[in-house]
């Protein structure tokens, strides 16, 4: 009977083990709190603080007329490649 009683031990033994194994390497649940994602649309986009209005204008960058944002600041901002175009009046000692 102590033989008996030793294999069912070692068996017992390995279950254990293996169902260790298999807890460790189940995937653990999320902690802490994770924002959901937002599609982003056209509208949703960020505009600079200092964007009046919009223009249709030429982007020096693409080479071609683009939708642009018209600066406080006195620029222009292309929507598509966000390069900033400025604009001085005169001569600037």
């Amino acid at each position: 009977m102590s033989q008996y009683l030793a294999a069912m031990t070692g068996a017992g033994t390995l279950v254990a083990a293996g169902v260790t194994l298999i807890a460790r390497s189940w995937p653990a649940a999320p902690t802490g709190r994770h924002r959901a994602t937002r599609e982003t649309t056209e509208a949703a986009r960020l505009r600079p603080v200092q964007a009046q209005d919009r223009i249709n204008a030429h982007c020096a960058v693409q080479d071609r007329p683009t939708l642009q944002l018209r600066l406080t600041t006195g620029g222009l901002c292309c929507t598509e490649c966000s390069h900033t175009t400025t604009i001085t009046t005169g001569d600037r000692a």
